[in-house]
């Protein structure tokens, strides 16, 4: 019965109420319109009334009267001129239908009538007497209650019509309206036929108006009633897509937090777990690469079908361009999660066919299991992004999440969750260091280095939170902030006069997102800024990670204009063939050898044949690390291009880099007078080794 009541009280849909309230406005508007239209139509009768009044009057009655019938009190007129309007006029009765005719003249006396009886009377008259006499044609519907419409009352309801009647200067009747009033000129039409027209035309255009709304209605309920169809089915699609992926139709990151939030709220209460199996598609560029991106959708689909085909799993979720998520709950150990890999490899293992092609489908897939790899889905995604990632380093198709992976700790936890929010708040900022080209003494770039500078902890090393950025999915945002802050104030030098480049450190997860070119044009054009202005660094391992994709995306790079080096060059790979395969620009050798380069003859070595290597492939050497002038004076006896060191300058703030750029090339100018100490750049004797860079340069 509740429930029955509920329907009744429930409120109408706004379809019922849009007919509803258009029904009664079209209604309304129908009625005004209605008596509108019967107004216009009445007003149009009485015209056509008044308008026969005056064609008798002008055409009937002027030509057989004199105007000096009209000027006198009174004064019968000639018999033969009575005679005369009697005949004239009992015509034009008849045919007019008109009941009673009177001609005044100005002192009200009814100096003519069909009514004998009324010739020759006086009579105060009515309003509209005197505004005819005013020289205005009037029409009334008369109640017959006057005294000279005693005669008249057994005819029933009239109209009653005053023309007046008017002579121009001669003295001649006349029908203009400027010509003086002598008289007026009554008849009395019988009001019924009037009335019976009058509602005739209302009926009719009552119909017409009425026909012409409910069509109006009809034309417009269906319109709105269709549209409405549209945007229940769109407003479904809406809900649907704000909540599920549109290629795959699975649950989106969205649906995906709200599910795992539900998930750990109720086994909170049970004792159960719930493990998070982020995955994502070996390989899967190349497929795109070889046979279209439509292929590539054509394995997502495949994929997502087959994941959802899993028994047991809580939830399947696509959260980027080949990354899936597949959920769990009452996972009692590791083990258990361990054999939730096991079900989605087994989903996997048949080929799948595209373009007449079975193509293999591998994943490397990173699990964390609840409440010890997270109490949230952010972070549970974000530890089994981490395990996914030294999934694919270790060469293995799956790992369980393990702190001591990446060194996490439940402070550097929190670092995460905050740096997001820190890059918006301006607490991330950039620190640079100049990079000397060591043979002119000229300063012509810098290395971008993020900072830090958080409310609470002070200044938070980069090593406490960079190598725990690197394998989750906030290392995209952080990378394009540090590019963006970093051409935003190469544009501000470089319009100061300060002609610099700037480089920004790039990372392996970065160097394979598919919108990196994109990202970067679109930085440098956001700046004002030439291509050559930017220079990107990458490891070894980033570089050899993906040789092929790298190798695309940094040719489009080089190819706009952007130089591209190798950091740390010398740490990683044993393999130096990469070097004749990739666009390189720049070799940076490690400060590890450079720290060693006098005093280990191995690390001297290494320096010496980078320096000769990189001159003989036409790349450009930078040695990083460079801390005392004998170092540097070595460096530049074997030919190194470019230095970058605490003995040059430690990595300073931008609003001191130009200050300091303007004592150091004083100081080249004049030896004596070494750049002044600055917070950020502890004193250094820079005037012998200026001395020995000028010498050196002469040679």
């Amino acid at each position: 019965m509740s429930t029955n009541r509920s329907r009744l009280l429930r409120r109408p849909s706004l379809l019922v109420q849009f007919g509803l309230l258009s029904f009664v406005s079209l209604a309304a508007v129908g009625v005004a319109l209605g008596n509108r239209l019967q107004n216009t139509a009445r007003q149009r009768t009485l015209h056509e009334a008044v308008h026969s009044a005056e064609l008798i009057a002008t055409a009937g009655i002027q030509p057989l009267l004199q105007p000096d019938d009209l000027r006198q009190d009174f004064l019968p007129l000639a018999d033969t001129t009575r005679a005369t309007l009697d005949a004239s006029l009992r015509a034009s009765i008849s045919a007019n239908s008109i009941v009673r005719l009177k001609i005044w003249n100005l002192q009200h006396w009814i100096v003519y009538s069909d009514n004998p009886r009324l010739v020759g009377r006086w009579f105060a008259g009515e309003q509209a007497l005197d505004d005819a006499f005013a020289g205005n044609t009037v029409s009334r519907v008369s109640n017959l209650t006057a005294t000279e419409e005693l005669e008249e009352r057994s005819f029933g309801k009239l109209l009653s019509v005053y023309v007046p009647l008017r002579v121009d200067a001669t003295g001649a009747f006349t029908s203009d309206s400027k010509g003086a009033v002598i008289g007026a000129f009554e008849i009395y039409l019988p009001y019924a036929p009037i009335a019976a027209a009058i509602a005739e035309d209302t009926r009719q255009m009552f119909i017409v108006l009425a026909i012409g709304l409910v069509v109006l209605y009809l034309i417009l309920f269906r319109l709105v009633a269709g549209a409405s169809r549209r945007l229940r089915r769109q407003a479904r699609e809406n809900e649907f897509l704000a909540m599920h992926d549109a290629l795959t139709g699975l649950a989106n990151r969205r649906l995906l937090e709200s599910t795992v939030a539900d998930l750990l709220s109720a086994d909170g209460r049970a004792g159960t777990h719930v493990a998070l199996a982020l995955f994502d598609l070996d390989r899967f560029k190349e497929i795109n690469d070889t046979l279209g991106h439509h292929s590539g959708d054509e394995v997502l689909v495949a994929v997502a079908t087959r994941l959802t085909a899993l028994e047991g799993v809580a939830c399947v979720a696509r959260v980027g361009g080949d990354e899936f998520v597949v959920v769990a709950t009452d996972i009692a150990d590791g083990h258990d999660a361990l054999l939730l890999c096991d079900r989605i490899e087994v989903a996997l293992e048949a080929p799948v066919g595209v373009e007449g092609i079975q193509v293999s489908v591998r994943a490397s897939i990173g699990i964390a299991v609840s409440p010890n790899d997270g109490v949230d889905c952010s972070t549970l995604l974000q530890h089994a992004d981490v395990a996914m990632y030294v999934a694919k380093r270790s060469g293995t198709s799956r790992r369980m999440y393990s702190a001591e992976f990446d060194h996490y700790s439940p402070e550097r936890l929190g670092l995460a969750v905050e740096l997001r929010d820190a890059m918006e708040s301006g607490q991330v900022f950039m620190v640079y260091q100049p990079k000397l080209h060591i043979a002119s003494c000229e300063v012509r770039g810098v290395e971008a280095l993020v900072r830090w500078q958080h409310p609470e902890r002070g200044l938070v090393p980069p090593n406490d939170f960079l190598p725990m950025i690197e394998n989750t999915e906030l290392i995209g945002p952080l990378t394009w902030h540090v590019l963006d802050l970093s051409l935003a104030q190469c544009a501000q030098w470089r319009s100061a006069g300060i002609d610099l480049a700037v480089a920004v450190n790039l990372s392996a997860r970065t160097l394979g997102d598919l919108n990196l070119v994109e990202n970067v044009r679109a930085a440098l054009a956001r700046h004002g800024l030439p291509p050559s202005a930017l220079e990107l660094e990458l490891t070894e391992s980033a570089l050899l990670d993906d040789h092929n994709r790298a190798n695309e995306s940094l040719l489009q790079l080089r190819t706009m204009g952007v130089k591209l080096s190798v950091d740390d060059f010398g740490t990683g790979y044993a393999s130096i063939g990469y070097l004749t395969t990739l666009p390189i620009d720049v070799l940076k050798i490690d400060q590890s050898f450079v720290f060693d380069l006098l005093n280990d003859s191995r690390a001297a070595a290494v320096v010496r044949c980078t320096i000769d290597l990189a001159r003989q492939l036409g790349l450009t050497v930078v040695a990083e690390g460079v801390e005392d002038e004998a170092t540097l004076a070595e460096l530049l006896r074997l030919g190194c291009d470019h230095a970058q060191g605490y003995l040059i300058a430690r990595p300073m703030k931008a609003d001191l880099l130009a200050g300091w750029i303007s004592r150091w090339y004083e100081a080249t100018r004049t030896p004596e007078a070494a750049p002044a100490a600055q917070p950020v750049d502890p004193p250094i004797a820079r005037t012998p080794h200026l001395q020995l860079v000028q010498s050196g340069a002469s040679r």
